[in-house]
């Protein structure tokens, strides 16, 4: 009985492909503190702009640090100034 349970886990579960870690890494300790702070809700948005560039920067291959680097920056050129209330 036990191989089945183990078939029904490896079937069920997703595989770990490392982005959550990768993700983590990211926003936990290489994002500055004073841009997490400033914009947190924009940072933890399930769905949002920022798991978007996540995801994009994962799939490249890019590190934490210059991934850190990249959205922010890319943060305040195209969301800060493009805002329709900024």
């Amino acid at each position: 009985m036990d191989w089945k349970i183990g078939l029904d886990k490896y079937l069920t579960s997703p595989p770990d492909d490392g982005f959550g870690d990768f993700s983590e890494e990211v926003v936990g300790n290489c994002i500055t503190d004073e841009f997490y702070n400033k914009n947190e809700d924009w940072i933890n948005e399930y769905d949002g702009v920022c798991n978007k560039w996540l995801n994009k920067l994962f799939d490249k291959g890019i590190s934490h640090k210059y991934s850190a680097m990249i959205i922010e920056r890319a943060f305040n050129i195209y969301i800060k100034t493009h805002a329709p209330n900024s």
